[in-house]
């Protein structure tokens, strides 16, 4: 650029104007040097802003990372504690599974050896009773005490109160 100035600015022979040439000179040069100092400034911020924007687009990225990482372990940590209570829960509903099941086989032996029990004590029912509207009820009382009774005196677990 000042060589295009040089050019351009030819210097007259008169006796008063060659000063005016070269103080114009000096300012050309002065103003080239700020010209010089501002593009310099310019391509320095330029590179600090590159620097900002990818300290930035790091920190974001390196942020974000984190942020991934500890939802990702949060999730794990809530995935292994509900496989830990689904085995629980599992193991629990099997074993009151089998309870249920042995109750169930427990109450129709103790059913069935009452029954036995009540008809091989009373064998001839019919016999005691003039007409069947009364054995019909006394039999119902009957089956009534014996399950009021039943109730009273034996728990799930079959064992004596």
């Amino acid at each position: 650029m000042s060589k295009e100035v040089a050019e351009q600015v030819e210097p007259m022979e008169t006796h008063g104007r060659a000063r005016k040439v070269s103080q114009s000179k000096d300012m050309l040069s002065a103003l080239e040097g700020r010209v010089v100092t501002h593009e310099e400034s310019m391509r320095d911020l330029r590179e600090k802003l590159k620097e900002v924007e990818g300290g930035l687009t790091n920190g974001l990225e390196l942020m974000n990372e984190k942020l991934r990482d500890y939802v990702l372990e949060s999730l794990n940590f809530v995935e292994n504690k509900m496989t830990r209570r689904d085995d629980t829960l599992y193991a629990m509903v099997t074993n009151l599974k089998e309870e249920i099941a042995e109750l169930k086989g427990e109450l129709i032996i103790y059913k069935a050896t009452l029954g036995n029990g009540v008809f091989a004590a009373e064998p001839n029912l019919v016999w005691m009773f003039p007409s069947l509207k009364n054995l019909r009820g006394q039999v119902a009382s009957l089956v009534h005490r014996c399950e009021t009774w039943w109730n009273r005196n034996w728990d799930l677990g079959g064992v004596l109160k």
